[in-house]
């Protein structure tokens, strides 16, 4: 196999970016569509000249679908997967992979008992800014991770909830920005830092008319001992993207641009320091300049993802690494409603009985 064919499932929104990137790829050919839709869903399958079905079942029934991208909402990224698998076709899924992390488990072990690639779109890693920071912290740029804050904060109107009957329901999004808008967010903070071992949050919802959260705080402890502090919400008119991630030699800061800072000694020698209560410091800023030119849209994940299929290699958002995020989401909504702090992995079964009490609004 030297191109990958895919269908693509859900044409109305994301789905355009991936038919798109699918198109400009050197290794992807797009074969078929799928959408509930049918005007949106011929029409799409016109423009670019494939075959459009109303029953994504029957897409795959292909036998030339090798993979498919699913584009849907929440709710139908587990179910659609799962039927995926049973046709034996490699799955490409949108984020949040599921809506807990029960079902992200059952995705994963069903595409390993099958051999199959399961990816997840977190496209942010695949920016070059991203890769460059990931590769100064893994060549130990800034030395050992002390803390991370991170900020993700913009706006969502009431519009924009009210245009889509699954939005802002925890039966069918399953939580509101931290499991839509930034769980991209929180996939670079663990992608960054390393894995989460214990989680405290807090959700509110605080200005909007749904039942799912607009604001969201966390504590995040790491397993290395780092500490990180999430905040994310739906409710700033002037949006902030701020990240940063203290070493023990420099920190990394982004906000417009990314730039990271050396120290002249390490922390631990500038705490070691016979100086009384505190000592100079001396430092230094650098622009981090990434490699490589930043591709449009979903280009470089739908590539990647035909290349592993192409190369038996693993995608560079595997099924496991989704889960991480996702389970932070679920995590922060668990501690929030426990009132406590949770350990990670944490309980499959509490969390799903907690979602399926919010979902009959018992909660």
């Amino acid at each position: 196999m030297d191109r990958v064919k895919f269908g693509v499932i859900g044409v109305k929104g994301v789905g355009r970016s991936h038919i798109e990137s699918i198109i400009s790829s050197e290794r992807a050919d797009l074969i078929a569509v799928a959408d509930i839709n049918e005007s949106v869903g011929r029409k799409v399958a016109s423009n670019y000249g494939v075959k459009w079905y109303k029953d994504y079942e029957e897409m795959l029934r292909l036998e030339e679908v090798d993979a498919v991208s699913i584009c849907t909402p929440h709710f139908l990224h587990y179910p659609m997967a799962m039927k995926a698998f049973e046709y034996e076709k490699h799955v490409l899924v949108e984020k949040p992979m599921a809506l807990s992390v029960s079902e992200a488990d059952e995705m994963i072990r069903e595409a390993r008992k099958k051999g199959l690639k399961l990816g997840v779109v977190y496209q942010m890693r695949a920016n070059p800014v991203s890769m460059e920071i990931k590769r100064i912290i893994e060549s130990g740029g800034i030395g050992e991770i002390l803390r991370a804050c991170v900020e993700a904060c913009g706006l969502r109107t009431q519009a924009y909830y009210d245009r889509d009957a699954w939005r802002g329901k925890w039966e069918t999004e399953g939580g509101g920005v931290l499991i839509n808008q930034m769980i991209h967010d929180i996939d670079l903070m663990c992608w960054f830092v390393g894995r989460p071992v214990k989680v405290m949050g807090h959700i509110g919802t605080l200005c909007h008319n749904i039942e799912v959260e607009d604001l969201a705080s966390a504590t995040i402890i790491f397993e290395n001992g780092a500490q990180g502090i999430f905040q994310a919400s739906t409710i700033d008119p002037i949006g902030t993207t701020r990240f940063e991630i203290c070493g023990e030699k420099g920190k990394i800061l982004v906000e417009k641009k990314a730039k990271m800072v050396l120290f002249d000694k390490s922390v631990r020698d500038y705490i070691a320091s016979s100086e009384i209560w505190i000592t100079k410091t001396s430092f230094q800023w650098f622009d981090i300049k990434p490699k490589a030119e930043l591709k449009k849209n979903h280009q470089p994940i739908i590539e990647d993802f035909a290349e592993a299929i192409i190369s038996d290699r693993e995608p560079l958002v595997t099924g496991e690494d989704g889960r991480v995020s996702l389970e932070i989401v679920n995590a922060i909504i668990l501690s929030s409603f426990e009132e406590r702090a949770v350990s990670l992995p944490i309980s499959r079964e509490a969390y799903d009985a907690l979602l399926k009490r919010l979902a009959k609004k018992e909660t």
